[in-house]
């Protein structure tokens, strides 16, 4: 191992070519304060590398405090965000430079730059430009004079935490013009234009990797231009040089220099990997291709005529991971066959996420000694990323910036990865390679190069193209399975993944190959083993199905879960297509004799910082414990608690209690052959498929003739009407060859019709009440009535169309906010349908079931009018409303959790990355007083009738705020008040000094955070309306009340 000083030997670089100790400024105790930075410390507010530690982006928050010149860095959720630069005077062409290497770093989002008394912003989400012209205009966020704007200046900070720079400043940060979208697009167009100027996709896959391998030794000066120059014939002393030479013989006669030099799998010739395949030739328009996607000058575009830029690409910069993460989208992308098996790319901030939480679950010994294996590794990024992470541990451990040589390739061969994809696998190599030269200075290397044969061979060793479910367990045993495997169903039942699954007698519901992953990794893991896997949230956790809620029980009861992260409610955030929810599962062996055990179980939301797409944020609020036993019995329990607070959590167990539809409905797919016999029972049942007529002459093509569907009036999903249905203007469906009839007895008479698709901002699940003849396709639900039972019947059709089903359904149901909008038959017979003498308050009930039961006759009557004449349905529903809450006997408090969830929370669920929803957006003082109010009602029900609170806001920002509670006689009740002669910081202040602990930084990781204080109760809550709902004011006095139990209890002063 070559010498050198610690500080040279670890993947820190030594000071050539770095910014002078001169130019590096600490950040003043006066812009902290300014900034309201001054209590901020590790692991938010970084300004010394030696203290970086283990932190997840450990070598990119040193690359910017050593080498980039940083005076601090600031974190949010352990994601680089902000970067603090400090400067005597404002060094325009400094800036410019930092920008651009910050871009290619692709994790801050925002450089503030301060000179004097001037603070600029400038977004890192704009690509960089050298231009004197459009540099500013692109870049400059915003230009404050600290000394006169203090105000602004301190809500920069809190605005990165809570999002709101984000969105406030949307034509700033644009995500695609981040290094990981444009190395995307332009990696996809210049793989398709060598595939057009003749390179097989193999080859051309090839050629990429490999030129993006050489740029990156060149911008890391690990191959200079003296080592260029010779081993090109003296071509050129660049690698873009190289490029634009008139033949590919010095590509070529590079190749042979860097294959002696490197050793490796990379460098065997161009275009190829493998020395005994057949090898294409790399042309001049192949070398045009490859200059101009490493330039990155421009914006490449099928056809050419992309949009210039001024600044590249430099690969000393971009983080390995992201180019790792980037490759694997793009052959995503690329590879149908990818696709179809259910390997999709994982999102560098979600594998992010995924390896530190995995890594806090892990014993000592397996971080210290033991070995990873990615069973479906795709190019490698949780690799990449468990590898950075081992050696930041050796570091911390040894208490030494310096690995040698010896120890990094000992901690590379703990790695191992299998996938059936051989380029996945290429890429795998190419990014390991990339990781382990990222950890060992340019000197070194070169010194190391000196003594011959670099790089460890990686492939068909450590990683394998090879087929988890083609080898035996015993081959591979390790402490640590993780990965993304993949997502697919029902692709026949001889492949090896279900072969392997009934030979083991293991459960795979659905045809999931993900339940097949999971049984054989924990196979794989010794005994104190870990197996962590981004899972589909609704085969493992939400799925009522039979099959699925035994494989559930099966898995709860023979492995150990630790840890589950659902990540439902951010699926379109995470993946811009997604087919279904993503959830990480963290389990490893269990006991036989365990009676039951508790587990975490994390439930993150859609936020502000994901519009950006660089990270999740896992707040307090969203964070549970779930005992094994509850999740064993309630197949329910995961989805109802990715949404629902303990006060909510009550109504739904009273409303569950009661009678189900189904305790009163038949269903028509059990009791078809003795339909006749059923004629006094309420059976429901679906519509007709219609038969697909491009397939009628097929042989094999089941089909049949249908008189009702051929003759009656047919109503398509798209005239469905709530209560009740105008069929005036319907007319036959225009053939009557079907798929399938369905259930014919529903097409006349008495019925219900319920469509099973949901409209989510509609608020109602949509029924109607029918006794016209007419026919309607299988996406609606339709439930048969005797004609006795129609009073009863129209009930139904009123509940249905409530808020309070709606909200019920929304957390009971499967489906329905996680995956698709929509109620099974199945579910739909779970909701509750009690009559008036099932309910508490009787004649209560009774009065509300005759109202409902008239609205539905008023409705009825209303469209036998002219739709000119027709009153609308408004003020029907908000009618119903109110008589449904009467007759399931709500209160006050009930009501207000059902009208916030249908109203607030509901609509804005699994938003699209590029939505601004209404529960982000501030809330003003009318808001805030009613949650004041709200608040202190819930509160004072668990006290005497002698007790009442005030409430005041002490101090807020745009991001936060400050509310102080003290308990008060009966009589002494102050109205709610807002103070505004203090600063959130300074009240902040006041609190530490009166509290022996340490207060949080970001309160946006806590927003239920609590602190008593003499006779006072101060919370702090993120000022985002999702925090100041009625029902959220419920939830916290209910919390509180529970927290001044459990302190009596313990004798502890309240």
């Amino acid at each position: 191992m070559a010498t050198g000083s610690a500080l040279e030997c670890v993947g820190v670089p030594g000071r050539d070519g770095f910014v002078s100790d001169a130019q590096i400024q600490p950040l003043p105790a006066k812009w902290k304060e300014r900034l309201d930075l001054t209590s901020r410390d590790v692991p938010e507010l970084y300004e010394d590398p030696k203290a970086v530690g283990q932190s997840p982006h450990a070598g990119a928050i040193r690359m910017a405090l050593v080498e980039l010149g940083a005076s601090a860095v600031f974190c949010v959720q352990d994601v680089p965000t902000v970067v603090i630069v400090v400067l005597d005077e404002y060094q325009r062409d400094r800036v410019v430079d930092l920008h651009a290497k910050l871009w290619n770093q692709g994790l801050a989002t925002l450089l503030l730059v301060l000179s004097g008394d001037t603070l600029r912003a400038f977004s890192l989400a704009r690509w960089p430009s050298s231009d004197d012209n459009t540099f500013h205009d692109r870049c400059l966020v915003q230009v404050l004079d600290a000394a006169s704007d203090a105000l602004a200046a301190k809500n920069f900070i809190y605005g990165a935490e809570s999002g709101r720079l984000w969105d406030r400043h949307a034509s700033f940060f644009k995500l695609k013009e981040r290094i990981d979208y444009v190395l995307l697009n332009n990696l996809t167009v210049s793989y398709r234009a060598l595939c057009d100027d003749g390179l097989t996709p193999d080859a051309a896959q090839a050629l990429l990797i490999q030129t993006m391998f050489i740029a990156y030794l060149e911008d890391r000066e690990i191959v200079r231009a003296e080592y260029l120059k010779k081993a090109s014939g003296g071509v050129s002393d660049q690698f873009h040089g190289i490029l634009q030479a008139s033949s590919s013989t010095a590509l070529y006669r590079l190749f042979e220099r860097l294959r002696e030099d490197f050793n490796g799998d990379l460098f065997v010739e161009p275009c190829s990997f493998d020395p005994n395949e057949p090898r294409q030739r790399v042309t001049p328009a192949h070398l045009n291709i490859l200059e101009r996607f490493l330039g990155g000058h421009e914006e490449m575009v099928d056809g050419g005529g992309g949009q210039l830029r001024f600044w590249g690409y430099d690969f000393k910069y971009i983080p390995i991971e992201l180019i790792s993460a980037v490759y694997d989208r793009f052959l995503g992308e690329q590879d149908a066959e990818r696709r179809k098996r259910g390997a999709y790319y994982t999102p560098m901030f979600l594998a992010d996420t995924v390896i530190t939480t995995l890594w806090e679950t892990l014993p000592t010994h397996a971080r210290a000694k033991g070995q990873f294996f990615d069973p479906a590794c795709g190019s490698g990024v949780f690799l990449v990323r468990a590898f950075q992470l081992l050696c930041e541990h050796w570091r911390e451990v040894h208490n030494s910036r310096k690995i040698s040589w010896e120890d990094l390739l000992t901690i590379l061969s703990r790695l191992h990865g299998w996938d059936l994809s051989d380029a996945a696998v290429r890429v795998a190599v190419f990014s390991l390679y990339l990781a382990l030269l990222q950890e060992v200075t340019p000197p070194d290397i070169r010194l190391l190069i000196g003594q011959g044969r670099l790089l460890p061979r990686l492939w068909d060793r450590t990683l394998r193209a090879q087929d988890f479910f083609g080898e035996s367990p015993d081959a591979l045993q390790v402490d640590v399975v993780f990965g993304n495997p993949p997502w697919t169903g029902r692709r026949g039942e001889d492949r090896p993944s279900a072969r392997w699954s009934r030979e083991h007698q293991r459960p795979m519901p659905g045809g999931e190959d993900a339940w097949a992953f999971v049984w054989k990794a924990l196979r794989h893991v010794r005994e104190d083993g870990m197996v962590g896997f981004l899972l589909p949230a609704m085969g493992f956790l939400h799925n009522h199905g039979s099959k699925s809620v035994e494989a559930r029980r099966m898995l709860l009861g023979v492995a150990r879960v630790f840890r589950i992260v659902n990540f439902s409610d951010m699926r379109f955030q995470l993946f811009e297509h997604a087919v279904r929810p993503a959830a990480l599962v963290i389990l490893g062996h269990g006991d036989p004799d365990q009676s039951g055990y508790r587990f975490d179980y994390w439930t993150p939301k859609a936020d502000l910082n994901l519009k950006i797409g660089r990270a999740i944020t896992l707040s307090s609020a969203d964070k549970q414990t779930v005992a094994s036993h509850e999740a064993m019995q309630d197949p329910s329990l995961f989805k109802r608690r990715l949404w629902m607070s303990d006060p909510e959590s009550k109504l739904f167990g009273y409303l569950e209690s009661l009678p189900k539809i189904g305790d009163s409905v038949g269903e028509y797919r059990a009791l078809y052959r003795k339909i006749q016999s059923a004629k006094d029972r309420w059976v429901i049942g679906h519509g007709f498929k219609p038969a697909q007529s491009h397939r009628l002459e097929e042989d094999d093509y089941q089909h049949q003739h249908s008189d009702s569907v051929a003759n009656l009036p047919h109503l398509p999903i798209s005239a469905f009407e709530v209560l009740a249905q105008d069929c005036a203007h319907l007319r036959p469906f225009g053939s009557g060859e079907v798929h399938r009839r369905g259930f014919e007895r529903a097409f006349s008479g008495p019925r219900v019709l319920v469509p099973r698709g949901i409209r989510t901002k509609e608020g109602r699940l949509r029924a109607s009440y029918v006794e016209e003849p007419l026919t309607f396709q299988d996406i609606i639900h339709g439930i048969s009535v005797p004609a006795q039972d129609t009073k009863r019947a129209k009930l139904l059709t009123a509940l249905l169309n409530s808020k309070l089903l709606f909200w019920y359904a929304f957390h009971g149901t499967a489906s329905f906010g996680a995956d698709r909008p929509e109620v099974q038959q199945a579910e739909l017979l779970r909701l509750p349908f009690p009559a008036p003498e099932d309910l508490e308050q009787h004649s209560r009930s009774e009065t509300a079931s005759l109202a409902l039961t008239a609205l539905i006759d008023e409705a009825r009557s209303s469209t036998r009018q002219s739709s000119i004449l027709r009153p609308g349905n408004g003020r029907q529903l908000d009618d119903l409303d109110a008589l449904c809450y009467s007759y399931f006997g709500l209160g006050e408090t009930e009501i207000a959790l059902v009208e916030d969830g249908v109203d607030e929370i509901i609509p804005c669920t699994q938003p699209s990355r590029a939505a601004t929803v209404a529960l982000w957006k501030p809330v003003g003082q009318g808001d805030r007083q009613t949650y004041a109010s709200t608040f202190g009602r819930a509160l004072t029900q668990w006290f005497d009738e002698d007790v009442d609170i005030n409430v005041v806001l002490e101090a807020r920002n745009e991001d936060l705020a400050l509310l102080r509670l003290r308990l008060v006689e009966a009589g002494w009740e102050e109205p709610y008040r807002e103070r505004d002669d203090r600063e959130i910081g300074e009240a902040f202040g006041r609190l530490r000094a009166h509290v022996d602990m340490h207060l949080p930084g970001n309160f946006q990781l806590i927003p239920d955070f609590r602190l008593f204080v003499d006779s006072s109760l101060y919370l702090i809550k993120p000022l985002q309306r999702r925090f100041w709902l009625r029902s959220a004011a419920i939830a916290d006095a209910d919390a509180i009340a529970m927290d001044l139990h459990d302190a009596v209890a313990l004798g502890r002063p309240a």
